[in-house]
């Protein structure tokens, strides 16, 4: 799904393009005019306003509470039936494709810990941004797992 969000949707923003897909966030003030541009992405707001006033002028809208960001990401995953897996093939910065690069080809900009231990290593041409899978992907997963767990528990009476 490709998603169009809020500035302050930032931090959910970078976890859809974990679990890969496609993400603009608006940089300043909502307008009209800019959202126009994103056809075919849904709109996720806090501001009932918006929500109101966008579905109303029959945009693909979506209103998350102000506050809790995983609780704002397990509504989106719920609502949207999105699959739940890290895919991290998108730059969390840009969005743009990851490719596979060989750690080798990158020594100078990798921490000496990171590159014995790392793996699965990720350039982004775009904004050139560097990644692999290390000792925070266990906690990327426990993230999610988190967030999940929110989403599909049974209430408590």
């Amino acid at each position: 799904m490709k998603f169009i969000l809020e500035n302050n949707l930032s931090r959910i923003a970078k976890w859809l393009r974990f679990l890969g897909h496609e993400v603009r966030v608006l940089k300043g003030e909502v307008k009209l005019g800019k959202l126009a541009k994103f056809e075919g992405f849904v709109f996720i707001t806090t501001s009932r306003r918006w929500f109101d006033t966008l579905e109303d002028r029959g945009f693909q809208v979506f209103l998350v509470p102000r506050e809790d960001w995983k609780l704002q990401l397990c509504m989106v995953i719920k609502h949207f039936d999105l699959e739940p897996a890290l895919r991290l093939d998108l730059c969390a910065y840009c969005g743009h494709s990851l490719e596979r690069v060989r750690k080798e080809d990158f020594k100078d900009r990798i921490p000496p810990t990171a590159y014995e231990s790392a793996y699965d290593f990720t350039y982004c041409h775009e904004c050139d941004a560097l990644f692999w899978k290390g000792t925070h992907f266990e906690g990327m997963k426990r993230t999610l797992r988190d967030v999940l767990e929110l989403c599909y528990s049974d209430p408590k009476p």
